[in-house]
């Protein structure tokens, strides 16, 4: 139970973090949905990794595979994020807002499971 609310913790700063700068970029720098998005998640990819890897699941062992695993997680569940935001966007014509906020909750579910049982599935 400590670790789901560690992951908890960690995906609520990184989501705090990656949403506060794809809206920088849209609505401040004037970029556009996707590249926001891109910046956002890329910036994420960097917090999320250590944070889980020391403060989540604690492990300490230098593995690249485990980054490799870490690396290939991210990019489906970064693949779903797309999808879903692209869909929300040109197809059900929702809010550019509302569209990052779906294809967000999209991209947790995703990552979580395989995180868990995929990447870091030392004990801890």
């Amino acid at each position: 139970m400590a670790q789901l609310f560690r992951y908890l913790l960690v995906g609520l700063f990184n989501t705090a973090l990656g949403f506060a700068i794809i809206f920088s970029c849209m609505y401040l720098l004037d970029m556009s949905p996707l590249a926001s998005n891109i910046t956002g998640y890329l910036c994420g990819l960097v917090v999320s990794y250590f944070l889980n890897k020391f403060f989540t699941f604690k492990t300490t062992a230098r593995s690249h595979s485990e980054m490799l695993r870490f690396l290939v997680v991210f990019a489906a569940a970064y693949l779903a994020n797309v999808g879903m935001l692209l869909l929300c966007i040109d197809v059900l014509h929702l809010h550019e807002g509302l569209s990052q906020l779906v294809a967000g909750a999209i991209y947790v579910g995703a990552s979580y499971f395989l995180n868990k049982y995929y990447v870091f599935r030392h004990p801890v």
